[in-house]
């Protein structure tokens, strides 16, 4: 049984193709929209490929067409109110931004959600570190103590070759 597909494929601002197409299966939607693309893949661009049901169509037109079962006429009937949307809960995501996190339009004074990514602090200390290392502490106590990631202590600890004082029993 054919099914109905609505594609939509973008580039950047600019919609490359939009239609409809009548076929088997999603695949050959996909096939159908290389071709009036003129491209082999679709790599580097953003599209939809969208079933929708037969069944439903026909049952939308088949209402439409008997025209409105409502005693209130269509011509007089109001849509709803339009929802604003509250400001704590504005969440913009930059599709194609340098990340992929949500640009929010909050004060900047506010923390950032839990399980957020952070830019990563570079002002460590890095002589009291190494100095609190070679007295003897592990990278995870010396981590924990001077606020370091481990995983960045133990970097720095390998790539300058830092050797821990041998204490004397």
């Amino acid at each position: 049984m054919n099914k109905l597909y609505w594609i939509v494929c973008e580039e950047n601002d600019r919609t490359l193709y939009e239609g409809r197409f009548l076929g088997r299966t999603r695949g050959a939607a996909l096939k159908h929209l290389k071709e009036q693309l003129g491209r082999s893949n679709l790599t580097g661009l953003v599209f939809s490929i969208t079933e929708i049901p037969v069944p439903l169509i026909r049952e939308i037109v088949q209402e439409v067409m008997a025209g409105n079962t409502s005693d209130t006429p269509m011509s007089e009937t109001r849509p709803p109110a339009p929802v604003e949307p509250e400001a704590d809960n504005v969440v913009r995501y930059a599709a194609f931004g340098q990340d992929s996190e949500p640009e929010r339009e909050a004060e900047d004074d506010a923390p950032p959600p839990s399980g957020a990514k952070t830019r990563l602090r570079t002002d460590y200390d890095w002589e009291a570190i190494k100095t609190c290392y070679m007295e003897g502490r592990g990278p995870k106590d010396v981590a924990a103590m001077m606020d370091v990631p481990i995983n960045t202590l133990r970097k720095r600890i390998t790539r300058e070759g830092w050797a821990k004082q041998r204490r004397e029993a």
